[in-house]
């Protein structure tokens, strides 16, 4: 072996140790909250020294980044990807893009519950503005399906940054209570909220476009 294969192989290792360091803390910032999370309690479980993790990550910080970013820019090409197919009809962007993001809590609750905590510890993240761009462009897809919604007659709410932030709080509660083994996955609880949330702000035409539950029973 050369040195500029062992080269790489030592640098492909580091990528992937840190992904574990990742998807370790997302769990344990999702079940201690960030402030009951230590640096002592990451490294114990993913069996390094205290200085070892600091090769990776210099401070709780930007582990706390780096965990909000893998999820959110998963999570963004998620909703893009099924937004762009559901085409023009703005109720179909709004249903893909919950459906899509419900889909996510599914694949991964825990990462979910730790990378949420980016909408309300903006504080701690400031120094890490590819967090604040990511979190914004995830809510303008949505905010662009309700406004066309709205232009085109199907919603009546005129606070579209308002509604959408109250959906998104919606979602960002099902991993909180949800039984992995229960009768509903994330997708189908959401499609209820949707049904439960939009009949008051839609029109006529919007909620008998809504009122299709198709979906509600695939797993």
């Amino acid at each position: 072996m050369n040195g500029r294969t062992e080269g790489r192989g030592v640098r492909k290792r580091a990528v992937v140790r840190r992904e574990e360091i990742v998807s370790i803390a997302a769990d344990i910032f999702a079940t201690k909250g960030y402030n009951g999370a230590s640096l002592r309690d990451i490294a114990e479980r993913a069996g390094m020294t205290k200085a070892a993790l600091y090769y990776h990550f210099p401070d709780k910080e930007q582990i706390f980044g780096a965990v909000v970013m893998t999820r959110m820019e998963a999570l963004n090409a998620a909703v893009t990807e099924a937004t762009t197919a559901a085409g023009d009809d703005p109720l179909a962007r709004i249903l893909a893009f919950f459906d899509a993001a419900a889909g996510r809590i599914d694949e991964d609750p825990m990462g979910w519950i730790a990378s949420s905590n980016t909408f309300w510890t903006l504080e701690r993240l400031q120094s890490q503005p590819a967090v604040i761009e990511a979190r914004d462009a995830f809510e303008a897809v949505l905010r662009q399906a309700l406004r066309d919604g709205r232009d085109q007659g199907l919603v009546a709410e005129e606070d579209i940054g308002l509604l959408g932030r109250m959906l998104i709080s919606c979602l960002d509660v099902i991993p909180r209570w949800m039984k992995r083994d229960g009768p509903l996955n994330a997708r189908q609880i959401m499609r209820r909220y949707l049904r439960f949330a939009l009949a008051g702000v839609l029109t006529e035409t919007g909620r008998a476009q809504l009122d299709d539950p198709a979906g509600d029973d695939a797993r």
